[in-house]
């Protein structure tokens, strides 16, 4: 579904602004076209038609990887305020309304849509390695497999339909975490595949310690170029990335890719926090692991093995049923 631009505009104040890029020469420097693209045919299982994986295989002087930012807490750049919140929340309503009164073939399209969803991942490194952000291709499947697992019962399913590598240092270790960050800008101006309902997946070596970013939905119809989730590379299952290393992170961006806010949106106690009934109220986000964790001892313990949470990894284990129902309903709303 398709809305118009006009109404979108509406959507300034909680989405991503227009902003001027800085430093633009050295943000947007990069050799033209990509260095290597896989595609996967659809009925092929995830096999490559185009080319054999390119797996790389750490010698012993790169098994150990360092990390520049050491930050071991869970960083997200997805941050709103509640009166942003608050226009988005009036604008969802109405899109949602507009859909659901679309034909039940329009309705029974979006439940395909949302079971395949097609994946493009962009993986930017500065050198062959894996240190360098060179992921193979075996990672790449290993870690939509594993977000297949954390998203079963939801409905969404997601199939990678295309790897494309790029060689850039500068997007790959100068990036940070921010909607109008010059390299993410530059990045994704180049490279964004699809149309709204195509996850493109980015992955690269921020330079603030954050672990994540993703486009919010209803931003798509004023910025199509900038949708998609941004990475830190190495934190795929199996990853060097301590305590980010099952792929849990990739599962927290597309949960804000399908319209998911953290539970504790708001930092309170009282109002409507997160959007979602069964998500008890939450006025810090939680670090670590802990046993147990109560910020608003009126509405029970907070949700420290939520997805949509800070804890590590090893700590989270799910989204609500409240959780995927605003999912399904957003993406029905603004991405199929």
């Amino acid at each position: 579904m398709k809305l118009s631009a006009l109404t979108f505009l509406l959507l300034v104040a909680g989405g991503v602004a227009a902003i001027p890029v800085e430093d633009a020469s050295e943000a947007a420097e990069t050799e033209s076209g990509l260095d290597e693209v896989t595609t996967f045919d659809a009925d092929a299982g995830g096999v490559s038609v185009d080319s054999a994986d390119d797996i790389y295989t750490p010698d012993a002087t790169d098994g150990t990887l360092v990390i520049e930012y050491e930050n071991d807490s869970r960083a997200c750049g997805n941050t709103l305020t509640q009166s942003e919140v608050a226009t988005i929340e009036s604008q969802f309503s109405t899109a949602l309304s507009t859909f659901n009164a679309q034909s039940a073939a329009t309705l029974a399209a979006a439940a395909v849509t949302r079971a395949s969803i097609p994946v493009v991942w962009h993986v930017i490194y500065t050198t062959k390695t894996v240190a360098g952000g060179y992921i193979s291709d075996s990672v790449i499947k290993k870690s939509i497999s594993a977000m297949n697992t954390h998203f079963k019962g939801s409905g969404f399913g997601f199939k990678l339909k295309q790897i494309k590598r790029k060689k850039n240092t500068n997007w790959f270790k100068k990036m940070k975490g921010a909607a109008n960050d010059s390299y993410m800008l530059a990045m994704k101006n180049a490279l964004h595949t699809g149309g709204a309902s195509t996850l493109n997946v980015y992955t690269v070596n921020f330079a603030d310690g954050t672990l994540g970013y993703a486009a919010f939905p209803w931003d798509y119809y004023i910025y199509p170029k900038r949708d998609g989730v941004v990475i830190q590379y190495n934190t795929y299952p199996g990853g060097s990335k301590k305590n980010y290393n099952q792929g849990k992170t990739l599962t927290h961006e597309v949960g804000h890719w399908l319209g998911v806010y953290h539970v504790f949106q708001g930092n309170s106690c009282s109002g409507k926090g997160d959007y979602v009934d069964d998500t008890p109220e939450q006025s810090t986000a939680t670090f670590g692991c802990p046993a147990s964790k109560n910020s608003c001892s009126q509405s029970g313990s907070d949700s420290i093995h939520n997805y949509m949470d800070y804890s590590y990894d090893k700590c989270m284990t799910g989204f609500t049923k409240g959780q995927k129902t605003r999912a399904t309903q957003m993406s029905n709303a603004y991405r199929f």
